[in-house]
């Protein structure tokens, strides 16, 4: 079943979406990005249901009653830290507040830090995809207490096997 939301900013520019009310607040917030230009991390999207109610990026949007002909507003705020969880090889999470305009980069020197593993020791993961140097972690669209995992590198080559004595004829 779709649901088609209408968005109203503050400006009073419209825009009409169509979405599944099982996709999370954070995943339409995604979608809106693609209507607005409004990074996700900056939308604060509120109904009117009695009183003025927020939605949370984890909860699904059946959870609020919407239905299709319903606006939602947006409020453009500045950037927040997100608090995003790294879980390790071990299954040992450990918490990071980062800004979505943070470099990966800038991280991983979080995680150096923190996890007391050289950078050139692990990999980043999000949902499937490697986190490159380069890019920001909102490129990633990495949603709110997300979870990144952190992989070791393999040590490996000819240089780090153990080498065979001489053979004893």
């Amino acid at each position: 079943m779709a649901l088609r939301l209408n968005v109203k900013l503050l400006t009073g520019e419209l825009h009409s979406l169509i979405t599944s009310p099982s996709r999370t607040v954070w995943d339409f917030k995604v979608q809106v990005e693609e209507k607005t230009g409004v990074s996700p991390y900056q939308q604060r999207l509120a109904c009117q249901k009695g009183t003025c109610v927020d939605l949370a990026d984890n909860t699904p949007l059946s959870a609020y009653g919407l239905e299709s002909g319903n606006t939602l507003l947006l409020i453009v705020k500045n950037e927040e830290s997100i608090r995003v969880f790294l879980k390790n090889d071990r299954g040992r999470t450990s918490t990071y507040l980062v800004l979505p305009s943070d470099l990966v980069s800038q991280f991983r020197e979080q995680v150096q830090r923190q996890e007391n593993i050289h950078t050139d020791q692990f990999w980043l993961v999000y949902e499937g995809k490697p986190l490159e140097n380069g890019h920001k972690l909102s490129y990633y669209k990495i949603a709110p207490n997300g979870t990144i995992f952190l992989n070791l590198r393999l040590r490996g080559g000819w240089m780090d096997q153990p080498r065979c004595p001489p053979c004893l004829g």
